[in-house]
């Protein structure tokens, strides 16, 4: 982990303000979470773990079942990871907010960002074929918004602006 403690002084802890981290399984996903908490150890910094639930949709030419039931299941299932994440965090004795942002019913991740005026966003990498661990919301988030995005591997933190 000394990678992570360089790439955490690198940073600076008291540059941002308003930190997020998008909430995903995994060991990418971990160390976001542990990354921004470790950031947002200023007693001025403001951490929002964000869990993002994805909803299908339903084809009417088919006849199948309508996918309600089945967006009710992920909601409550990244609604619990958003619990659990709150519960290794302690987040009663920190200062920590979490959001959970369903797809078509909230506002997308960059206006979320913006609305909140956000500094930082934390995301875990995703392995992408034949291209370096990015994440898929990266490059829009960079667009859109005027806060820093970062890309959280494993063992370390990537600061570059391309996604």
């Amino acid at each position: 982990m000394p990678a992570l403690d360089m790439a955490i002084g690198d940073v600076g802890e008291s540059v941002f303000s308003r930190i997020a981290v998008v909430l995903e399984p995994g060991r990418s996903g971990a160390a976001a979470l542990a990354q921004a908490t470790a950031l947002a150890a200023s007693p001025a910094a403001e951490l929002t773990v964000v869990a993002i639930a994805p909803k299908a949709i339903g084809c009417r030419c088919c006849g199948g079942p309508s996918p309600y039931a089945y967006n009710c299941a992920v909601r409550d299932d990244v609604a619990q990871e958003l619990d659990d994440a709150a519960v290794r965090l302690d987040l009663a004795a920190r200062d920590i907010k979490v959001k959970l942002l369903v797809e078509g019913s909230d506002p997308p991740l960059e206006e979320w960002v913006v609305h909140s005026q956000i500094d930082l966003v934390l995301l875990p990498a995703h392995w992408r074929v034949l291209r370096s661990r990015s994440h898929p919301a990266a490059r829009l988030l960079r667009r859109a918004t005027g806060a820093d995005v970062r890309i959280v591997r494993r063992h370390s933190i990537s600061s570059g602006r391309r996604a």
